[in-house]
């Protein structure tokens, strides 16, 4: 069934600077009230489905995770249906495609799958639904890249460089023994074996979904080459997890590149996206569809702009990865949000010491991070977007 009126939240929110940035797990989530939420209330459940615009259909997907849901959105086309995303691999993401092609599809096939990025939330059951429907299947070269690698290289046991990677961010030695034994497997668990081939999808790149034309629009620092969607024919935009209204997405260094710096990415993208001057409506990939891009992307600026500010003044002495926990996380971070916040943190200490804020110190064990210089956050982004590798082309010249 569709309708046309609309949507409400769901997530784990990023209580401003306050908790942990994630697209799984989190806290009680709240909508950035500078958003005009056009559907209200109004959400999509197992076969009820919303009709964004004439011909996009909005649908949820049900998660295992504290973050229980992810917009999915149909594509109408003449002789079947474009799917943008797809939910994890499992039985309850099956079921619920399994009704959408029973009473929402109209008997026409899914003949093209499109994955934004490569978490397993977005990508889990593309390789499903591409068997199923032998369907054309799309992303970009570097998400599709590590998402196979990342698929390939599961093993029983944690690697050991990720493991160092940890320790040395102040991680106890201790714990090697437990942390080897929850294995390096978990992205396998979510993702269906993945299509053999793909279409590239690149930065600029036009395609041609549900008969409007959709601009590729590149977002990175959350995955490698995120694909967000804007349409050309009307102000619409598909934001995955680069824009999403009642969260912000987890930013993190892992230990594959335990130098990187993934915030850099992220806050030069969205700076970038402020220059789509089409007041599109926004489809996020959690929570509700809305209207207020410019809005919601300066909050997003503005909330690590912060963290930036006050990590900066703690560092006043040399602390650890895990010691600017109290600074950046305001609640006790266990579990899984442990390990997602340790990899936030360094990248924050990543982006102060790539901007000579910080200074790095290694005591044969741990890295250590102390203060220098003076932070001034109004020219924090300018700074990030001079940075070697960072900017990507302007948004003008690709919509030129």
């Amino acid at each position: 069934m569709t309708s046309s009126t609309a949507e409400a939240k769901s997530a784990s929110e990023q209580p401003k600077e306050e908790t942990i940035s994630d697209h799984r797990e989190g806290a009680v989530p709240r909508g950035d009230e500078n958003l005009d939420y056009i559907f209200g209330e109004d959400l999509p459940k197992d076969d009820y489905v919303i009709e964004v615009t004439p011909g996009v259909l909005w649908a949820r997907i049900p998660l295992p995770w504290s973050l229980d849901h992810i917009n999915v959105y149909l594509l109408e086309e003449e002789d079947g249906w474009t799917v943008i995303d797809t939910g994890a691999q499992g039985k309850t993401g099956r079921d619920i495609w399994e009704l959408l092609e029973k009473n929402v599809l109209g008997g026409k096939p899914i003949t093209h799958v499109v994955a934004t990025h490569l978490h397993p939330d977005h990508l889990g059951l593309a390789g499903w639904l591409v068997e199923r429907h032998n369907a054309k299947f799309s992303m970009t070269q570097a998400e599709y890249l590590l998402a196979q690698s990342l698929w390939m290289g599961a093993s029983d046991s944690m690697p050991k460089a990720e493991m160092e990677f940890m320790f040395r961010a102040g991680v106890s030695r201790d714990l090697e023994e437990s942390m080897s034994s929850k294995g390096f497997g978990h992205f396998k668990k979510g993702v269906h074996e993945l299509p053999y081939s793909y279409e590239r999808i690149e930065d600029g790149s036009i395609m041609m979904l549900g008969g409007k034309r959709w601009q590729v629009v590149i977002g990175r620092g959350h995955s490698p080459e995120h694909a967000c969607l804007l349409c050309l024919d009307v102000p619409m935009m598909i934001g995955g997890d680069q824009i999403l209204p009642e969260i912000t997405s987890n930013v993190s260094v892992y230990g594959r590149e335990p130098l990187g710096n993934p915030l850099a990415h992220w806050l030069s993208s969205l700076d970038r996206m402020r220059a789509i001057d089409s007041d599109p409506i926004v489809l996020p990939s959690h929570g509700r569809v809305f209207k207020g891009l410019i809005n919601r992307l300066d909050s997003l600026i503005d909330s690590h702009l912060r963290k930036l500010v006050r990590l900066h003044g703690w560092c006043g002495e040399a602390r650890s990865v895990t010691e600017t926990f109290p600074t950046l996380f305001r609640r006790k971070v266990t579990g899984m949000d442990f390990f997602l916040a340790l990899g936030e943190a360094t990248a924050h200490l990543h982006l102060l010491e790539s901007l000579g804020l910080l200074e790095r110190s290694f005591d044969g064990n741990t890295y250590s991070f102390q203060a220098i210089g003076e932070i001034d956050d109004a020219t924090i982004v300018d700074q990030v977007n001079l940075l070697p590798g960072v900017q990507l082309r302007s948004y003008q010249d690709i919509a030129a």
